[in-house]
């Protein structure tokens, strides 16, 4: 009888597993289901997001940088010759005519570029070469320092932290435009003071004394045509071509 009993729970054992199918193949079926939706609305937030990017981007440089520059205290030459080719690339991105590489390298080139800010570095030429209290050599080598100084901007080395930290002594950073007011009142030794930090960052960024004579908008022509035509994938990295080539 105990064999008979034996046999019988196998049986029922049996009969109840064929009544009752395992859950583990639907749900891993509505698993993978879930996946597909999932990586679908990815891909199509992402291609979504992607599509609205060249607006976006027209819409900040209309809204934000463009009135900025008209703002600057830029040399009226420069600044018209700047705004003329922001206008330009408002033109290609309202007609979506940049690829995604060339929205992200000119995205990293406008962010805070100091050369918007070249309107301080000229007035403090300016106050040097007017001062009486330097001299002839001092003044000559304060000129060549801002040489540098373009050169670092030109090559994409230096930050706009660090530009603040030149100007520090001789100038004011309004807290929301991030605009920087040279002072009327700077002394020579303020000066000397402008000289020193700017000719410290060049030498830590390695920068070459050789001279540039560049004006601000024709650096900023040359960062924008590398930001909008990216070399080869398999072409050596390098930010901002060389000056002495163009």
């Amino acid at each position: 009888m105990a064999n008979a009993k034996a046999k019988s729970d196998v049986s029922d054992a049996a009969n109840q597993g064929k009544g009752e199918p395992s859950l583990a193949p639907a749900c891993g079926f509505f698993f993978i289901l879930l996946c597909v939706v999932l990586s679908v609305g990815l891909i199509a937030a992402s291609y979504w997001l992607g599509s609205m990017q060249p607006q976006l981007a027209s819409r900040a440089l209309k809204g934000q940088l463009i009135p900025w520059v008209k703002e600057s205290t830029l040399a009226n030459e420069d600044k018209k010759s700047i705004l003329e080719r922001l206008d330009e690339i408002v033109t290609d991105l309202d007609a979506n005519r940049l690829n995604p590489e060339q929205l992200r390298r000119l995205s990293f080139r406008l962010n805070s570029n100091p050369i918007f800010q070249w309107g301080a570095i000229e007035a403090l030429q300016a106050q040097s070469r007017a001062s009486t209290e330097l001299s002839d050599t001092e003044k000559e080598s304060i000129d060549a320092t801002c040489d540098r100084l373009m050169r670092s901007v030109l090559e994409g080395k230096i930050a706009i932290e660090q530009m603040s930290f030149v100007v520090q002594r001789v100038a004011t950073t309004e807290r929301i435009s991030q605009r920087i007011n040279v002072r009327d009142e700077n002394t020579a030794n303020d000066l000397r003071e402008f000289w020193r930090r700017a000719e410290s960052v060049c030498d830590k960024l390695e920068i070459s004394k050789d001279m540039l004579n560049k004006s601000p908008s024709q650096v900023f022509r040359i960062i924008m045509d590398d930001a909008l035509n990216p070399p080869p994938k398999d072409a050596p990295l390098k930010l901002i071509p060389n000056a002495s080539s163009r």
